[in-house]
């Protein structure tokens, strides 16, 4: 059985405002004061950065970019992602010589051709005419200045199928009346009335399996013959001059 209750403290009096007396409040415990004001939690700082380390920053990150897209542009490219266009001959001036030559306004790209007898005259026509003798032939026209005439210079570059035939070519075409590669004035590419061939200046020369034939003459002039066996000399000195060509008109010797 439970205690039985017991009666508790009386209860404090009742307190009245009476008239000219102060209010009793009572004293709450544990509590924030009534004259503080209530705070809120203030957030931290922001951590204060420097200008110029922020773009320093965006600086190496572009270079970094430039440097990686440069690489994978030099991986593709050398890996033939993309085709690269050929190397043709311009109808600009060359002037690394003694002479400066232009392509001829009626044969402003190289003439190539895998028939070599095709482009050839008298023995050497039968020479290159045989089979497993010539890969081809390359045939160009220039014009070059000589002391105020004009000179016009045909270069052919025959590419035999080793080194021993191309000696025996160059054996062939360098002596008289047995026949060369045709020029283009020869061949009637190229119109220059009277003349019918380019023959007045000659000059080859032998690299590999490669042959590079030089024959040179002068415009005509209002319709005339402007060359005499006296130019000879000057016109061979052209020839040479122009055997630095052969390798611009056909660069490729394995092709």
């Amino acid at each position: 059985m439970s205690d039985p209750q017991r009666p508790g403290p009386p209860w404090p009096p009742e307190q009245y405002n009476r008239s000219g007396e102060t209010e009793w409040i009572p004293r709450v415990q544990g509590g924030r004061r009534p004259e503080e004001p209530f705070r809120f939690q203030e957030p931290a700082p922001a951590a204060k950065t420097n200008p110029a380390l922020t773009w320093a920053l965006r600086a190496a990150g572009l270079v970094a970019v430039a440097v990686v897209s440069g690489l994978v542009f030099f991986y593709v490219q050398r890996d033939g992602g993309t085709p690269t266009t050929p190397t043709t001959p311009s109808t600009a001036p060359r002037t690394a010589g003694v002479y400066t030559f232009v392509a001829h306004p009626d044969v402003t790209q190289p003439r190539v051709d895998s028939d070599c007898g095709q482009h050839a005259y008298d023995d050497t026509q039968k020479l290159l005419a045989q089979p497993g003798q010539c890969r081809r032939v390359t045939q160009a026209l220039f014009t070059a200045d000589v002391k105020g005439r004009q000179a016009l210079v045909a270069v052919s570059v025959v590419r035999m199928v080793d080194k021993d035939k191309a000696a025996g070519l160059i054996a062939l075409t360098d002596n008289d009346g047995t026949g060369n590669v045709k020029d283009l004035v020869r061949e009637g590419v190229v119109k220059a009335p009277p003349l019918k061939s380019l023959s007045n200046g000659y000059d080859s020369q032998l690299t590999g399996e490669t042959v590079v034939i030089v024959e040179a003459d002068f415009a005509p002039v209002n319709g005339k013959a402007a060359g005499t066996k006296a130019d000879k000399p000057v016109l061979d000195k052209v020839c040479a001059d122009a055997l630095r060509l052969g390798a611009e008109i056909d660069p490729n010797p394995g092709g």
